[in-house]
């Protein structure tokens, strides 16, 4: 048999300890036999004696007939007050022969969770939660043993994609082995994959809309999203998203940065939007922009917003079908073109009618454009400083 270390999937080395020594811990060894001629020559070929009665310790010793792997199984992660790690076996057989402890804290109780050494003698599949959450990179994590004896450590959502993808058939065997007994998701998952086994593989070519240095797969695979193996390694028209993948249909996606990005100066607020379906954003600066994937559900479809600069609007920004148009407070309208579609500009009365603007007409560089209302400008405060009348009146105008 082979010892394997669960976190990476590679030969643990030996011996090792499980856990750690002090308060609301446990320290327990993992020994290599000492008899002569009963030495494993590594982690690729051992076996195993146990021993103990109110708690069992293990020694390890060269390989024998026993069939299937020995697994270490860590909860360690990062620490995080409070985040205690778990395991349970969902399916399979398997047996735990030892464990140990970590925790956090002089007395152990800030945090805590079992370091356990198990030994699995085909497909099994474990629930582990690692220290430290899932803002943290950790939490939830399914633990496969496949039946080749591989073993894959996956978050929940990258196990749905695996699944509805048909990517690694033998994990999604053993999920199905126990499939009464896990998350509604991993569940719904394995339904989308037997779906699209039996979805006709016609597929509808459609028009999707991307900027001009990215392609829709790769923009799909930014946003988290899977293509299915029905769709080949092209993304044709899509019905809806589900477990993280791309249902085959005949509905196009597109995808737009809203908000002028950059730092705290600036900022964006959504005006209004209609005839799409908004199924992944990625915001890392919450006030200043985010990405947006959605799905066309009618022709004459946009996504309107204002960006600010300093509290003051800087232009007004209309995305659809003719690409995405920004207004500037000059009055001039720029458009970023859509990757391999014609550019249609809006004309004035589109910006006043999504944005109820009080506009006047001016001349810029020869043609006749719309320049916004600018909104009045902020009072200063007076040299004696705000009254609690003035503060008053102020906030009532906003």
């Amino acid at each position: 048999m082979r010892i394997v270390n669960a976190a990476n999937g590679q030969l643990q080395p030996i011996p090792f300890n499980l856990g750690e020594s002090g308060r609301g811990r446990w320290f327990e060894e993992v020994k290599v036999s000492n008899r002569s001629g009963q030495e494993p020559s590594g982690p690729e070929d051992v076996s195993y004696f146990t021993f103990g009665q109110d708690r069992r310790h293990v020694i390890l010793t060269k390989g024998d007939d026993k069939r299937g792997i020995l697994l270490r199984i860590s909860t360690a992660g990062t620490y995080t007050r409070g985040s205690c790690g778990r395991i349970a076996l969902k399916g399979g057989t398997a047996t735990k022969l030892t464990s140990g402890q970590w925790a956090e804290g002089n007395a152990g109780n800030v945090a805590n969770g079992p370091d356990e050494l198990w030994h699995v003698e085909g497909p099994a599949l474990f629930v582990v939660v690692l220290q430290g959450g899932e803002s943290k990179g950790y939490g939830h994590r399914y633990l496969i043993v496949t039946k080749s004896l591989r073993t894959v450590m996956i978050k929940r959502t990258e196990l749905c994609q695996l699944i509805a993808t048909d990517d690694d058939p033998e994990v999604a065997e053993v999920v199905r082995m126990c499939q009464g007994d896990l998350h509604e998701d991993v569940q719904q998952a394995l339904h989308l994959a037997d779906e699209l086994e039996q979805m006709d593989s016609v597929q509808v070519d459609v028009t999707h809309l991307t900027s001009e240095w990215l392609t829709i797969e790769e923009v799909v695979k930014s946003f988290g999203l899977a293509i299915p193996s029905a769709m080949g390694e092209k993304v044709t028209g899509i019905s809806n998203i589900q477990s993280g993948t791309l249902v085959p249909g005949d509905k196009a996606l597109v995808a737009f940065e809203v908000g002028p990005g950059g730092g705290k100066r600036y900022r964006f607020e959504e005006v209004s939007e209609a005839g799409i379906v908004r199924v992944k954003e990625v915001c890392e600066r919450p006030y200043t922009g985010k990405s947006v994937l959605g799905i066309i559900q009618e022709d004459n479809w946009y996504s309107a917003w204002i960006e600010f600069k300093d509290g003051t609007i800087m232009a007004y920004t209309i995305a659809d079908s003719g690409g995405v148009h920004r207004l500037s407070d000059s009055g001039q309208i720029s458009t970023q073109v859509w990757a391999g579609v014609t550019a249609t500009a809006p004309n004035e009365a589109a910006f006043k009618e999504v944005f109820s603007l009080n506009a006047s007409a001016t001349v810029v560089d020869g043609n006749t454009q719309m320049l916004p209302a600018k909104p009045d400008p902020e009072p200063q405060a007076p040299a004696g400083g705000w009254t609690t009348e003035d503060l008053r009146a102020k906030f009532a105008r906003r």
